[in-house]
């Protein structure tokens, strides 16, 4: 347990850099057990029991920081009791879906304390093996909807750059906790408008006359999506504030849709997004008579160019203050 102890302080040290020189995103914690599958040399049982935990931090929406720390305590011939520290870099793919797959990279230090009888596994019986490790993973996050709560799954391979060269694989199911979002849990930015300005979709359309915007950073939608996604609605949450402290702020909801589709199918794509928003803005307390919501197709480009992520910032939804 003094030897843990020692780990977890270690982990802390090499955490510290994360905190000092990221500047947005949220926060994590990621506690998780599962199977440990070892080398054949090691001569050990595959077995449950294993666990480990993560904090990191999410640099980007596609890219976390993050330190682990593991312990096993494994029967075998003769048993091992392995303590584990390690820091690793993660790309997430669809970060703003239901199921975000990922891959893993990271380097560590694995100490394998190891018992008797000597049966002739690897490392050695009655012996104390410290190493360096390079780990790699695949796994997959299901973030759930207006929650910080995800489920993490995870298989990895894990290399020990001893006198043996062995190779583990772990298989891991776990929580993952995410807090403090400095970027998520900001108020919307007001932008004013030097002079009252009209918008419409179509000339037969009425005119609406927009005196400013509430304009946000993260408001985006999955591809031919109606859903409002976890980080949306924590966006949203500084604008339920606002309206709140301003019960007289009257506010249309316009939705858009990227350039792909009819335009038949983008403008009542982007009507459903702006309902779904106004639902969520009533449904957390602001008048509804004091909201209304439009779609208004692609007429309206934030980003140009047909690559994804230009695609994705014109999936999006903006408040329009009207009076």
């Amino acid at each position: 347990m003094t030897k843990l102890l020692k780990l977890l302080l270690l982990a802390a040290l090499l955490l510290g850099p994360l905190a000092a020189h990221a500047d947005e995103g949220d926060w994590y914690v990621a506690p998780s057990i599962g199977y440990f599958d070892d080398d054949g040399d090691r001569l050990l049982d595959d077995s449950f029991g294993i666990w480990q935990i993560q904090f990191g931090r999410e640099m980007s929406k596609h890219f976390f920081l993050e330190g682990v720390v593991g312990y096993n305590d494994i029967d075998g011939y003769p048993g091992q009791e392995h303590l584990e520290i390690g820091v690793s870099a993660i790309r997430r793919f669809r970060p703003e879906s239901l199921f975000a797959p990922y891959v893993l990279g990271g380097v560590g230090f694995l100490q394998a304390d190891v018992g008797l009888p000597d049966f002739g596994g690897l490392p050695p019986a009655d012996s104390t093996e410290s190493s360096a490790t390079a780990s790699a993973a695949v796994g997959l996050l299901v973030q759930f909807d207006n929650s910080p709560w995800s489920i993490r799954t995870e298989w990895r391979f894990r290399h020990a750059f001893g006198d043996e060269g062995l190779t583990d694989q772990l298989a891991m199911v776990g929580v993952q906790y995410s807090f403090g979002g400095k970027s998520r849990a900001s108020a919307p930015v007001v932008a004013s408008v030097p002079e009252p300005i009209s918008y419409a979709d179509s000339e037969e359309d009425e005119v609406i006359e927009v005196v400013e915007t509430i304009e946000f950073g993260n408001i985006y939608f999955g591809f031919d999506s109606d859903v409002v996604l976890p980080t949306a609605r924590r966006m949203l949450d500084g604008a339920v504030s606002v309206m709140k402290a301003n019960p007289d702020m009257q506010v249309e909801v316009a939705g858009f849709a990227d350039a792909r589709g009819s335009e038949r199918y983008n403008m009542e794509l982007s009507q459903r997004r702006a309902d779904a928003v106004r639902a969520h803005l009533v449904q957390a307390g602001v008048n509804a008579g004091n909201l209304t919501a439009r779609g208004y197709g692609n007429t309206r480009s934030v980003a140009s160019g047909l690559n994804a992520n230009s695609l994705a910032e014109n999936r999006s939804v903006e408040l329009r203050i009207t009076n």
